[in-house]
């Protein structure tokens, strides 16, 4: 029979979370799935942030290799701020592999599927989507998706004054996913099936907090949920064949948020970043020429490059190193002035973490030329590497250093996890990266494009 491939994402899950669920009883159908061999913890990409990486699993490259390194990006000639899209990767994703391969694929609400890719099959956008009747391939699916009540996201905003109408209707967007999935699943005809529950990470942003603690209205209602997941994968077993390859995986882990970090105040208030105007500043225009180095969330550092930047005043070489070693030296001494604890594990540069199998390589020296053609030219200069439970927020203009508000759970760059059913995984270190390669091995198609991961099929 022909080889297919059924793919289930539950953004923000963490490997050690359902664990503690399937002791705890609450979702037993994914419980019975697994064993030691074939469930693994796995690590995110950094940033570890959901567009960052989806799109390092759906190209099996590093930020580097496919130019998502955030939520929002800047033009460095303008300075305006921009969100990227679909239209920003600069890889081949699975659906183009696939497709030119001449394998059917369906896939629903993964990230960054905004604008839809033309492929061999169907496409529904993900997070980062604004309009579902442009965020679907063929076009005309758009419209039934919106007069049956499908919604690409929930409302995060409400979350933040009315957790209880939040949780309603998250289930509700929750139940149309699930819906619909279960309805494509009956109807397309696919090699590759991949299905994205955003869902989980919305709630853990919200409510992991209080489930961590024991509250016991939340943390029934964060359990509901997953006890609603659970049915779905029970479902779903009853319908995927045996000889059909199961995979479930996601793509970051979870914590309880201590503090949000607002990296441009400390920069501010270090003299790295000046303003043209003692106002609080609007955007990113409003830095001033004298200014070293901005951020961007979470925890990218830019230094106010000659070249590239739109008022740079910073000299590529020795300037450019010297400004990049003081930062990392001053901001890992960054603590908690409440705990002493240390915000910051470490600061690394692009050359640093970056580097990958496909040969991308950084030297910003004196004769470094700015081509905005190159996949690394919106590499962040420094990425922080933040302590667990330490959010670092890109807002230009904070009066607090730290803060914490409504958010209650952030994400993580371990705990992540990878499930593949009768299939043993190696017993090393995995990330996401390594999916796509693994997909192929799967297919028993040799490898069609210069991935930075491997597969973790063991042997």
């Amino acid at each position: 029979m022909k080889k297919r491939i059924f793919a289930l994402a539950l953004d923000g899950t963490p490997f050690s979370l359902l664990n503690e669920l399937f002791d705890i009883g609450i979702m037993p159908n994914f419980k019975k799935l697994v064993n030691n061999q074939n469930f693994r913890a796995m690590n995110s990409v950094y940033p570890p942030i959901s567009s960052v990486a989806w799109t390092s699993f759906m190209t099996g490259r590093n930020p580097a290799g496919h130019n998502i390194y955030g939520f929002i990006e800047r033009e460095p000639e303008t300075m305006e701020v921009f969100v990227p899209t679909s239209l920003n990767i600069k890889s081949k994703t699975i659906w183009e592999y696939l497709s030119e391969l001449d394998k059917r694929v369906f896939t629903i609400n993964v990230p960054v599927t905004y604008p839809p890719q033309k492929i061999n099959g169907t496409m529904i956008c993900g997070f980062l989507g604004t309009d579902i009747l442009k965020g679907t391939y063929p076009p005309n699916i758009g419209k039934q998706l919106l007069e049956s009540g499908y919604q690409i996201d929930v409302d995060t905003i409400k979350a933040r004054t009315d957790l209880h109408g939040f949780i309603r209707e998250l289930n509700f967007v929750l139940d149309k996913r699930i819906e619909t999935i279960l309805k494509f699943y009956d109807q397309e005809q696919w090699d590759f099936f991949m299905a994205h529950i955003m869902a989980t990470d919305r709630l853990h942003h919200f409510v992991w907090e209080f489930m961590e603690n024991r509250d016991p209205y939340w943390t029934e209602e964060f359990y509901n949920i997953y006890r609603k997941i659970d049915s779905f994968i029970g479902i779903l077993l009853n319908k995927i064949p045996n000889n059909s390859e199961i995979i479930i995986l996601s793509d970051h882990g979870f914590t309880t948020l201590k503090k949000e970090v607002y990296i441009n105040k400390w920069l501010f208030d270090n003299n790295y970043l000046k303003f043209v105007s003692q106002q609080p500043p609007e955007n990113l225009t409003d830095i001033h020429p004298e200014s070293k180095a901005y951020s961007l969330i979470p925890g990218r550092i830019y230094i106010n490059l000659k070249g590239r930047e739109k008022t740079g005043s910073v000299s590529p070489g020795l300037e450019y190193e010297r400004i990049r070693e003081e930062l990392r030296a001053k901001l890992k001494q960054l603590k908690d002035p409440e705990t002493g604890e240390n915000i910051i594990t470490d600061v690394l540069t692009k050359e640093e973490l970056y580097r990958s199998n496909s040969g991308i390589t950084f030297n910003v020296d004196s004769t470094y030329n700015f081509n905005k053609e190159d996949s690394y030219y919106y590499a962040p200069d420094l990425v922080i590497i933040n302590n667990r439970g330490y959010d670092l927020k890109g807002n230009l203009w904070m009066n607090k250093l730290m803060d914490k508000g409504p958010i209650v759970g952030t994400h993580t760059y371990d705990d992540a996890f990878l499930f593949i059913r009768n299939r043993k995984i190696i017993e090393e270190e995995i990330s996401i990266i390594d999916v796509l390669p693994t997909i192929f091995e799967l297919f028993n198609i040799k490898n069609p494009g210069n991935f930075d991961g491997n597969s973790v099929l063991k042997h």
